[in-house]
């Protein structure tokens, strides 16, 4: 009998978790560095954290 290779998932909790800690490590360094107001905060964050949670998807599809 010949095994059928199995199809892999993405790691969805690995892959919040790293978009998190990513989105915030990078959202602390723009602030501190005084690249970005805390008043835009908002929009900003926001479009870092799908940025990063697209890439880590597309990153966790390994062969």
């Amino acid at each position: 009998m010949s095994q059928q290779p199995r199809k892999t998932r993405p790691d969805v909790p690995g892959v919040v978790a790293g978009t998190v800690l990513a989105g915030g490590a990078t959202i602390w360094m723009l602030t501190d560095n005084g690249v970005l107001q805390t008043d835009d905060l908002g929009v900003t964050s926001a479009l870092l954290l799908v940025a990063a949670g697209i890439l880590g998807l597309a990153a966790s599809r390994r062969a």
